[in-house]
């Protein structure tokens, strides 16, 4: 996608914030500014016109407060543990104590990629270019709304549905929430839409924008979340042959690193490019955008430039220690293990070379200086391990594969240039065995899962007794895979009433675990919203 988002234009920007606009408003041409009426003429103008649509959801991670109030917000399920002493909006969450007051909501982002798609569906019939490349910006567009409308069903459940730019709607900025239920199948119709639509693969120059194989993953991912099982079974396998090439990389650590993008694993990925001035190859519009990506700085160790703030969940470690390799295996725990955690490799097994990070740095080093922040964490001890006691820290989404002193530090602009990959083959594959687990077709389940497992280095030749040991261990193999990726809270709350999430917390000793009520299934409507929508009413679980 760099090439093709290097000709963002302030242009395209000022056209999708204001295209709604009522055109009564003005009755005159300002020559020196493009408006709505002369600016869709091209193929270069609905060109530039996409990167503003994209955006929003790449504000989730840039920059300090976007990893609050985005990518932090996703991962508050038991698999993160939140270090005292942050922002108290964050704390609210992590702890289930956040009101509709509470700061950080991302509500508001997402519209805006809402609306930007909406000018843009309105306008690009106008565009004088080939039709095929035409249906092809047009699939584009309704993925990434059906991306938003995604995060908002998912995160708050009955929201107002927008198909129209804000300022030619009707109603007007007054809108009631829609059912659930109908969010969801408009997010269905937009997968659909750009499965249709999209290439099967893009030019190099293109890398970062949507195909369909990445519309096919969300649209059987959206089916799996809808309990749509038959039709998620047939997407999802699509994506298991020709000609679609996915596969699980080799090596997991792979999947997090920026010399590794764009892998054979990656379905879809968001962009970033680390500088420091303004503009940029995106063109954000915040002063805070500039950063790039931001997660080696927000969840990297203390002492090595970065902010320090979350660590692995007590849970997490428990669970992955509990299946050891087999006999034989170069490593004792699970391959993912090693990715995702910082650890003193002979605290707990014997033949592997301690681990050195961040300008040679050894883990006692690194604990060392983690320790002004988690000594003062109530409850936080990590399960003993034999003899020793559990200490981890949090590698995955790290700097750890360069080895430089400061690696994560916010000031070097060469710190802040990897991806966040968005889903994953891996992902395709759990989603693709719930859903056969669901149809009644262990057998493809079950070849899903030793792919998995073989990755992992896990026995092979594990055996299972029927649906239900199935889908016990592909609630394990999700927890496992997608350790602070952002999908626990989501599976949770897919599989499980709230009481039995509720106990699910309580027994990891997840923070805020006894705090949790029903309602917390969702976030609430912002206030911002409520205080001017008048038509919308609050979440019922809200009320």
């Amino acid at each position: 996608m760099r090439l093709s988002i290097k000709k963002y234009t302030a242009a395209a920007a000022v056209l999708l914030f204001l295209g709604g606009c009522n055109k009564d408003f003005l009755n005159k041409v300002n020559p020196n500014l493009p408006v709505e009426a002369t600016y869709w003429q091209t193929e270069s103008d609905a060109l530039a016109a996409i990167p503003t649509i994209y955006s929003p959801i790449r504000n989730q991670m840039d920059g300090y407060f976007g990893a609050y109030s985005g990518y932090q917000t996703l991962n508050r399920a038991d698999d993160m543990w939140f270090l005292i002493g942050e922002e108290p909006f964050t704390w609210e969450y992590v702890n289930f104590l956040n009101s509709a007051g509470t700061a950080g909501s991302n509500f508001g982002d997402l519209y805006k990629g809402i609306n930007r798609a909406n000018v843009f569906m309105k306008n690009i019939d106008r565009v004088k270019m080939d039709d095929g490349k035409k249906k092809q910006m047009i699939g584009e567009v309704s993925f990434l709304r059906g991306m938003y409308y995604f995060l908002l069903a998912a995160n708050f459940g009955d929201v107002p549905l927008r198909l129209l730019p804000a300022g030619d709607d009707p109603d007007g900025g007054n809108k009631p929430s829609s059912p659930e239920a109908d969010v969801w199948k408009q997010v269905i119709a937009d997968f659909k839409v750009a499965k249709e639509n999209l290439p099967v693969s893009r030019p190099d120059g293109e890398k970062g924008r949507v195909t369909r194989g990445a519309a096919i993953a969300y649209l059987g991912k959206a089916l799996v979340y809808t309990k749509q099982y038959p039709e998620a079974e047939t997407e999802l396998k699509a994506l298991l042959t020709a000609p679609y090439n996915y596969d699980l990389t080799e090596n997991f650590e792979d999947n997090f690193k920026e010399t590794t993008e764009f892998n054979k694993e990656s379905v879809f990925e968001l962009s970033y490019d680390g500088f420091l001035g303004s503009g940029g190859i995106w063109g954000n519009d915040c002063a805070s955008c500039q950063l790039g990506f931001a997660l080696p700085n927000f969840c990297g160790p203390a002492g090595t430039g970065a902010w320090f703030k979350l660590v692995p969940g007590i849970s997490i470690v428990r669970d992955f220690v509990s299946e050891e390799r087999p006999a034989g295996s170069d490593t004792r725990f699970d391959k993912r293990m090693y990715t995702s955690f910082f650890w003193k490799y002979s605290d707990y097994e014997t033949g592997l070379t301690d681990g050195s990070w961040f300008g040679n740095h050894d883990f006692d080093w690194l604990w060392h200086e983690a320790q002004a922040k988690m000594s003062v964490n109530t409850g936080l001890t990590y399960p003993k391990i034999g003899d020793k006691a559990g200490r981890f820290l949090l590698k995955k989404y790290t700097n750890f594969y360069k080895n430089e002193e400061g690696a994560n530090s916010m000031y070097n602009a060469a710190n802040n240039n990897n991806n966040l990959r968005v889903i994953r083959f891996a992902e395709v594959l759990l989603l693709h065995a719930e859903a056969c687990i669901k149809n009644g077709n262990l057998q493809d389940a079950i070849t899903d899962l030793k792919r998995i497992r073989k990755r992992a280095g896990l026995n092979e030749n594990k055996t299972w007794a029927g649906a239900g040991e199935l889908m016990n261990e592909v609630v394990r193999q999700n927890e496992l895979e997608f350790f602070f990726e952002g999908h626990r809270f989501f599976d949770l709350k897919r599989w499980y009433t709230p009481a039995e999430m509720k106990q699910i917390f309580v027994t990891n000793q997840k923070q805020g675990a006894n705090n949790f009520q029903p309602k917390h299934y969702y976030l609430p409507i912002p206030e911002s919203e409520i205080n001017t929508n008048t038509a919308v009413q609050q979440h019922t679980l809200w009320r």
